[in-house]
């Protein structure tokens, strides 16, 4: 911070401040000098030519701030008292009536079909491939749930104990069949405790993840009952559904 002798050295040293209709060049202006600018339907600009480079910010009468190029904000932005970000990527999405009964097969891994968004701010979800795409390096937050079918009419809907159910996270698992574990980034299972028929059963599951660009995140049932079992959504997004959103970006 520059003391009292330095402040009254600015005070009442003199330069040469010139008015342009336009903008300065380098060329134009000594080292140090100054130029006030104005042109139509433009702000106030000052210019300041130092280190060979010519510097410049808007003048205000109203309070306005006026940039030409990016903010770059080295912490947070405040707007009026509260936090404000802006365009955070977020989803949410869920299995529509014409997938209800998404066939899950025994012993096998099998990507839940999330073909109907609710909202999508960013673009970021995939309808066709049941997958999210992190646009940016950050932290995001899931949620899902998958509601498994009671089906009266077959075995679908009876556990036994022992049974399980699982529901997780794949990231970046190209496979037409998710397989390899080692893409599995976070999973919830539920162990049968005694014998259930045609009873409706939930998996649920809530994580955050550490993300890059690029990186993709898909939602992957597993169940062992010995019968093909199935999805159940008998409202739009009511019980199999998906959210995100990013948390912040690192």
């Amino acid at each position: 911070m520059a003391d009292d002798r330095q402040i009254r050295k600015l005070i009442n040293s003199k330069q040469d401040v010139m008015e342009f209709n336009g903008t300065p060049s380098k060329n134009s202006l000594s080292d140090g000098q100054l130029a006030i600018t104005k042109s139509n339907n433009s702000q106030l600009a000052v210019y300041r030519k130092k280190f060979g480079k010519l510097w410049k910010s808007y003048m205000s009468y109203d309070g306005s701030q006026y940039v030409d190029r990016n903010i770059i904000v080295n912490n947070n932005v405040v707007y009026n008292g509260y936090l404000k970000n802006l365009h955070y990527p977020c989803f949410s999405v869920y299995q529509s009536t014409s997938n209800d009964a998404q066939a899950i097969a025994n012993t096998t891994h099998t990507r839940v079909i999330f073909d109907t968004e609710s909202y999508d701010l960013g673009g970021n979800y995939d309808t066709s491939a049941y997958k999210f795409t992190a646009p940016v390096n950050g932290i995001y937050h899931f949620n899902a749930k998958v509601l498994w079918d009671n089906d009266t009419d077959t075995d679908a809907g009876d556990w036994t104990p022992e049974d399980r159910h699982d529901i997780a996270f794949f990231k970046n698992d190209g496979n037409a069949t998710p397989s390899n574990a080692n893409n599995r980034v976070a999973s919830r299972l539920k162990v049968v405790s005694g014998t259930i028929s045609d009873y409706l059963v939930m998996s649920s599951i809530s994580t955050d993840l550490k993300l890059d660009a690029g990186d993709y995140i898909e939602v992957v049932v597993y169940q062992n009952s010995g019968v093909e079992q199935h999805t159940y959504d008998p409202n739009d997004g009511e019980w199999t559904q998906w959210n995100g959103h990013l948390i912040t970006a690192i």
